[in-house]
């Protein structure tokens, strides 16, 4: 591994190569958290889009379909996903919304 110091480049010292090392192995430590933050704010997303179905007034005659729409989306997490080589989340189902 090297650097640049005042424009000449240098090979990193043993101790700046454990450095990065380190650095590196914690960001691929952390890939599955990262991935879940996103899937929960995919599902935060879709569960946002479909408050408004759940006032009391609402006009349609499928809100109890819609309540376990969002109840599958709350559940999503628990579906036991897992990162595949790739590093992309896999063993998840996306409920499909009910018709309108």
């Amino acid at each position: 591994m090297i650097k640049s110091l005042n424009g000449k480049i240098i090979p990193l010292t043993d101790e700046e190569i454990a450095q990065v090392e380190l650095k590196n192995k914690t960001w691929n430590d952390q890939a599955y958290e990262r991935k879940m933050a996103d899937l929960r704010q995919q599902r935060n997303q879709l569960l946002t889009k479909t408050d408004w179905r759940m006032v009391s007034d609402y006009p349609g005659s499928n809100q109890s379909e819609w309540q376990t729409y969002r109840q599958a989306l709350r559940d999503i997490t628990t579906q036991s996903p897992s990162l595949d080589s790739n590093g992309n989340l896999t063993g998840i189902t996306w409920p499909t919304p009910p018709n309108d």
